[in-house]
């Protein structure tokens, strides 16, 4: 299979379990899927939770842009020391959304 088509198929299981998920903690929450016919202004409720995306996104560009400035003075002020090494872990760590302590 192509990267290309690799990343398709993954884009799509990852939307899938995802999807499920956001169904089921709807479920959990109002006690029954999504129903249209519900009165709700479903454009209003899409609208604030695009803003609400996009207050995410904007937060984990600012937090990546801050570890990526951290590992850059470490590199740059001392990359041979095994504790600039271990932080540098840590940081990448961080980036990657690992925590290796859980």
């Amino acid at each position: 299979m192509s990267e290309r088509g690799y990343h398709l198929e993954r884009t799509k299981h990852l939307f899938g379990k995802v999807a499920d998920s956001q169904e089921d903690k709807g479920i959990a929450k109002y006690g029954k899927p999504l129903d249209p016919m519900d009165n709700y202004d479903w454009l209003q409720m899409a609208l604030e939770e695009q803003v609400d995306g996009t207050k995410y996104l904007i937060a984990e560009m600012e937090k990546r842009r801050n570890i990526i400035n951290e590992i850059r003075l470490l590199v740059a002020d001392n990359c041979s020391s095994f504790a600039a090494f271990q932080e540098i872990k840590q940081l990448l760590d961080r980036l990657e959304g690992v925590n290796r302590d859980a």
